[in-house]
């Protein structure tokens, strides 16, 4: 169905390496999951796969892709801002050359939990909330009649319903889907192929495996191969160097001879000894050529809240009685109750569309104490980051030379290189955004965190480290989540908010 050959991927912008000398066979049936690191080309990977035209202004590429169907369906990984200022109507039936199955449309809006009344409505998917407008657009690109379907970011902020039926309809379409994903759990139920993007070497060269396998064993199957060979590389070279400290210290005996000795016949005879022991150490120089080489390894995300002072345990930050959560004049659920500590972290999940972004916000206007240092995640950055800002800027306005070091300091160790500190913002990858967010908290010392959606950005492989920045975070926070690994290994409580209001749950 799809052929690539040697494929090598650079950004024309800084000559960065994407993607190198990939080659793998897609089949019909096959899916195939893309993995990497934040803002190591995975959504520019997908895009050349389906469409060489969409990245030619920004991408130089070689190889071949060879493609063997005749239609596909598009799911971006974030709406353009023509189709968000669309009306639902003109979403759906606005493109009369669109073919849609409208029994599978309706269908699926039944199986989503989207009322399909609001197909032929006025309201404007800009309005919707993050995992409306995904529900959306699964339904209307799922309703299309395609052979295969490229999805960027599939997962994010569907609720864990939503989740599971999106979880099932991957791994038993009888499609061809090829995914960038960050959601392990998801991964680890569908995907039968695996693209894993890696850069190393401070991003200077692109390492591209590909896997016939699920994700869990070609994760554990991966470190290990990693740390056999690592261990490999040091066994081989510890036998290397004592092996080369005794020819050198025999070296250094017949050179000692050759320069005390007065007889020429002796002399001879030594100097010979010397050429073989010459010659042997051209051997050895071949053999380190030769030796098991250390495997390069993607740097990992450095970052912590360690300076932050958090406030006392008992300290009451959150207190809403009887809240009434509204979306204009519309009543969104029963009178909230809620009263959150100094250090507790709570977990918030519900249905999409029910408010749980918007009780967030409602947090966030109605908290305030003099101590307190709120750290906000919003699921949109861009209504706090300008994005024709550079990081740099947005991390130091005022330009003191301090400061300046410092941020250089600690972008380096979020993976930034030289050039993207100096990169317009919206140039960076969703995942990278999300770090400048996380690394303002830390620097501005934040000891109290409102987040919505914290992990949707972050690839699979930084997800384990993330989980542990927030657990070990000292202060307290309240988060959005669908992220059920993160909601477990993170969070003391977890509450879901439905119509009737906010009930504790256990997942």
């Amino acid at each position: 169905m799809i052929q690539i050959k040697n494929l090598t991927i650079n950004h024309q912008k800084d000559f960065r390496p994407l993607v190198n000398n990939l080659s793998i066979s897609i089949q019909t049936g096959d899916k195939v999951a893309i993995i990497g690191e934040e803002g190591n080309g995975k959504s520019s990977l997908l895009k050349l796969i389906m469409d060489p035209k969409l990245v030619q202004d920004f991408l130089h590429f070689e190889g071949e892709v060879l493609r063997d169907y005749s239609s596909y369906a598009y799911l971006p990984q974030s709406l353009s801002v023509e189709k968000a200022e669309q009306t639902l109507c003109d979403f759906f039936f606005g493109d009369p050359d669109l073919n849609l199955d409208y029994q599978v449309l309706y269908t699926l809006a039944d199986q989503l939990a989207f009322d399909s009344q609001r197909f032929a409505s006025d309201q404007e998917l800009s309005s919707l909330s993050g995992g409306e407008k995904l529900k959306v657009q699964l339904i209307k690109i799922l309703a299309q009649d395609s052979q295969i379907l490229f999805l960027d970011e599939p997962s994010n902020d569907l609720d864990i319903d939503t989740l599971l039926w999106l979880e099932n309809y991957i791994a038993t379409s009888p499609k061809t889907i090829l995914f960038v994903s960050h959601d392990e759990w998801l991964l680890a139920h569908t995907a039968n192929k695996i693209i894993h993007l890696e850069s190393v070497k401070k991003k200077s060269l692109a390492q591209t495996s590909v896997q016939t396998a699920d994700y869990q064993t070609y994760r554990i199957e991966r470190e290990q191969a990693y740390q056999k060979q690592v261990h490999q590389a040091r066994n081989d070279r510890k036998v290397f160097d004592k092996t080369m400290t005794k020819h050198l210290r025999q070296k250094a005996q017949v050179r000692h001879t050759l320069l005390a000795t007065h007889d020429a016949t002796m002399g001879r005879l030594i100097a010979k000894k010397m050429k073989n022991v010459l010659s042997r150490e051209k051997r050895f120089e071949k053999m380190k050529e030769n030796l098991t080489p250390i495997p390069y390894c993607e740097d990992g995300l450095e970052l912590d809240f360690s300076c932050i002072q958090p406030l006392p345990a008992q300290k009451k930050i959150v207190i809403l009685d009887y809240f009434q959560l509204k979306q204009g004049n519309h009543v969104l659920t029963e009178p909230v109750n809620l009263l959150v500590r100094g250090q507790e972290k709570i977990g918030i999940i519900g249905p999409n569309g029910i408010g749980k972004s918007s009780l967030i916000q409602a947090i966030l206007s109605k908290i305030s104490t003099p101590e307190l240092k709120i750290g906000y995640m919003p699921q949109d950055y861009h209504h706090l980051l300008d994005s024709d800002q550079t990081p740099l800027a947005f991390l130091n306005p005022s330009g003191d030379q301090d400061r300046h070091h410092l941020v250089l300091s600690r972008l380096a160790s979020l993976q930034f290189t030289r050039q993207e500190v100096h990169h317009a913002i919206h140039h960076l990858s969703g995942g990278q955004k999300a770090k400048l967010l996380l690394l303002k908290m830390a620097l501005d010392q934040t000891n109290f965190l409102l987040l919505d959606e914290p992990t949707r950005n972050f690839s699979p492989t930084s997800q384990p480290r993330i989980r542990q920045l927030f657990s070990d975070y000292p202060g307290g926070l309240i988060c959005v989540s669908h992220d059920r690994l993160f909601l477990q290994e993170v969070c003391h409580t977890i509450y879901q908010l439905s119509p009737l209001g906010l009930h504790q749950i256990e997942l």
